[in-house]
């Protein structure tokens, strides 16, 4: 709206210069120079002063003459006023907004589809299931989605050691015999139901010409003489789905580029990148429902993010944050570095046995109240202490998600080897070496960003009264123009204070007068709050050995807490409460859950598995096979993780170990600690690498101090690196050379 009134604007006035122009030149011909009588070399000519003012005039428009642009010569002023409203924000805004709007259009005409469902329930050795298909003559790829049932169902019926499923399409021409054309088969699991996706395609690109056939029908058998429980889906596809792994590659570097270059707020870039991701994959393979995506979203992170910011809101009001800031302030000894080192140790060791997204949680304002404080800016304080919560959570199964993805899945406990304690025992000594490594290349890395600057208080108190006053319209009325009067006459004062200190008047931190200032100003609400939040905390430690007895996830538990919290607080304007919780850290969330599970169903997290299980397969057996499996696990989840969301990519990555294990002859036990070690470390990598990453950078902006995703990556990469190269000599001393397992 704005551009075309402003275009409507230089046009109107183009046309009426244009007018003025043309008059101006009408009445310059009438207009006869005279000459004066002596004359030399050069012939001066002089006009009165009605002549004088109608040249000035008409030089005035002049600056309306056509000028070259380009390769036009003679382009009309509208063009060069079209062009003054076309700005880099706008193009960029324009071309975001086509991708957008396509990717709405294909998803808005590809209608739901309904899936051929077939349920097989009595599939043996002898007894096999024709499902004749229907193809249409566009779509050439035959989708199947198989679902079997668990072989491990403690009855007195006794299934093979594995327990193979084969899927063959054949083919047929006006009623001939049917030729077998492509053939599939699929693994059981003993523990669970499997779910299992094959294309079979049905093109002339091979020997069997599989796309000349008039009638197709998919034959399913098993190597089980006692019936094995299936569910049978089909569907028919594009063949672009060859290129699925490719799409998925550009919508991910897509959002990096928004994310990257600060294109667009995370947030908008995340729901961009999920609706784009929809939308090739209603192209590729099939629309998805409503409710199928949001059950992508995992409501248990969004769940505990919700529940422990509520709680930590209200605790907040309570100057408990700033009490525990002095007397860690204290406690370091005036130190800076010091002061660092305390907050990173505190945050790794609690990380390691509470989840570190609760962790961060808890810190951030404490951190952020202790830096306003001593005048000091809190983003590199808090990036560190980032780094450390990734790296003290790997050190536990309970620590990191991705730990809890490993250890709780049922082919990895049923392993006896790996349990609470040795994954503890062999996970955490690799952790401790790292960390104390790590702190020499924080030190190099922060030594000059952690410093007190006299007046970052007052500068960020100036900016933000800026931002205020740039939000009060002076056109709505008399009292909004008072309002911004008396905010422009207060910033000014407030640079006049700021003028006459000098700009190297570092002031001596008077401890004991900040002990007096900052004390708990609300006994009674400290008391519940300390109660209720030791209540949660406690379930988060006793969560892992009484979910059993217990069934409440860390969600439930969070969320019940902060009921209960509201309950004893006596919270009677919920509103101030709620402007507390990061909701926009919530939606980036939700949305980056979204996406990362598009890229998982156009195969990209799967294809990245594959190829590291088949490089490792081509090395020769012995240690050398060993040394190799566990770098490459490492190194590989290390930089995919700090790219995609660790949480999906260890989840696709598990199956990939235990058959490397299985098939290879490898222990499972150093495959899996390696795993551990590059999806948590891997997480320090980028902003959007670890959930504790997010959290921290959205508590901070709220408050006033936004972390770009470029000020996080130039200090996460090294740190990533650094301490996955610390872990690899631990692995490859203690668990190749030592087999120490």
């Amino acid at each position: 709206v704005i551009f075309f009134s402003r275009l409507a604007q230089e046009l109107r006035s183009c046309v009426v210069d244009q007018r003025e122009r043309e008059k101006m030149d009408s009445d310059l011909e009438d207009v006869v120079p005279v000459e004066e009588p002596e004359m030399k070399k050069h012939t001066q000519v002089t006009y009165d002063e009605e002549t004088k003012s109608l040249l000035a005039a008409s030089d005035l428009s002049r600056s309306y003459d056509y000028k070259p642009l380009w390769c036009w010569k003679n382009p009309p002023p509208a063009v060069h006023a079209m062009l003054k409203e076309v700005t880099v924000e706008r193009v960029k805004i324009l071309v975001i907004l086509l991708i957008m709007l396509t990717a709405a259009v294909v998803f808005s005409l590809k209608q739901q589809e309904e899936d051929h469902v077939f349920n097989l329930a009595a599939v043996t050795n002898d007894d096999n299931m024709i499902i004749n298909a229907e193809k249409s003559d566009s779509r050439n790829v035959l989708e199947v989605l198989l679902r079997i049932q668990r072989t491990d169902d403690e009855s007195t019926r006794v299934y093979p050691d594995v327990v193979n499923v084969t899927v063959v399409l054949q083919g047929s021409n006006d009623d001939a015999d049917w030729t077998s054309l492509r053939d599939w088969t699929a693994e059981a699991d003993e523990e669970t139901e499997s779910e299992h996706q094959h294309d079979f395609f049905c093109t002339d690109d091979d020997d069997m010409n599989a796309g000349s056939y008039d009638e197709y029908r998919f034959v399913v058998s098993t190597n089980s003489d006692v019936p094995v429980g299936l569910t049978f889906k089909y569907r028919d596809i594009f063949t672009l789905v060859r290129y699925e792994v490719i799409f998925a590659a550009i919508v991910l570097v897509g959002v990096y580029v928004l994310i990257v270059f600060e294109l667009m707020h995370r947030t908008i870039s995340a729901m961009i990148g999920s609706f784009v991701c929809l939308g090739v994959l209603s192209v590729v393979h099939a629309r998805p429902t409503f409710e199928e995506i949001i059950s992508w979203i995992d409501f248990e992170t969004i769940g505990l993010l919700f529940g422990m910011m509520v709680m930590v809101g209200i605790f907040s009001d309570t100057g408990f944050f700033e009490y525990s800031a002095i007397k860690a302030y204290k406690l370091s000894g005036g130190n800076l570095w010091y002061l660092t080192v305390i907050l990173c140790v505190f945050t790794a060791v609690v990380s390691a046995f509470l989840d570190n997204v609760t962790t961060i949680l808890l810190l951030t304002p404490v951190t952020i109240r202790l830096c306003r404080v001593l005048d000091v800016k809190p983003e590199p304080i808090l990036i560190a202490e980032v780094m450390f919560s990734n790296l003290g959570g790997t050190a536990t199964p309970i620590g990191d998600p991705p730990n809890i993805i490993i250890v709780n899945d049922p082919r990895v406990s049923a392993h006896e080897d790996i349990n609470f304690g040795s994954f503890t025992l062999h996970v955490g000594p690799g952790v401790v070496f790292s960390i104390i490594l790590t702190f020499v290349l924080t030190y190099f890395l922060f030594k000059r960003a952690i410093r007190r600057e006299p007046h970052h208080g007052k500068l960020k108190e100036i900016s933000i009264w800026k931002k205020t006053m740039s939000k009060v319209d002076e056109n709505a009325g008399e009292e909004e123009k008072r309002v911004k009067a008396r905010l422009e006459a207060y910033i000014q004062s407030l640079e006049e204070q700021l003028a006459a200190e000098p700009e190297d008047d570092v002031k001596v931190v008077d401890v004991g007068e900040l002990e007096r200032k900052y004390t708990i100003h609300d006994r009674p609400l400290f008391i519940s709050s300390c109660c209720v939040l030791g209540g949660v905390i406690i379930m988060f430690f006793l969560h892992s050995w009484i979910e059993d007895q217990v069934e409440l996830t860390l969600a439930w538990i969070a969320i019940i807490g902060a009921m209960i919290h509201l309950i004893v607080s006596g919270v009677k304007d919920v509103e101030e409460v709620l402007e507390k919780v990061e909701l926009g850290t919530l939606l980036f969330f939700a949305a980056l859950f979204v996406l990362m599970r598009g890229l998982e169903e156009l195969g990209l997290i799967t294809w990245i598995g594959d190829q590291v299980s088949d490089l490792i397969g081509s090395v020769a057996p012995g240690k050398g096979r060993e040394a190799v499996a566990i770098l490459l696990i490492m190194w590989v989840s290390g930089f995919v993780s700090a790219f995609i969301d660790n949480i999906p990519y260890t989840t696709a990555m598990v199956p990939v170990v235990v058959s490397l294990s299985d098939n290879l002859g490898l222990e499972l036990a150093p495959l899996v600690w390696a795993l551990s070690f590059g999806t948590c470390f891997g997480g320090n990598g980028t902003l959007i690498g670890a959930s504790a990453n997010v959290v921290a950078c959205g508590l901070a902006e709220q408050q006033g101090y936004p972390i770009s995703f470029n000020t996080f990556f130039k200090t996460g990469f090294p740190i990533m690196v650094f301490s996955l190269f610390c872990a690899t000599i631990y692995m490859l001393i203690f668990h190749v050379l030592i087999p120490w397992y």
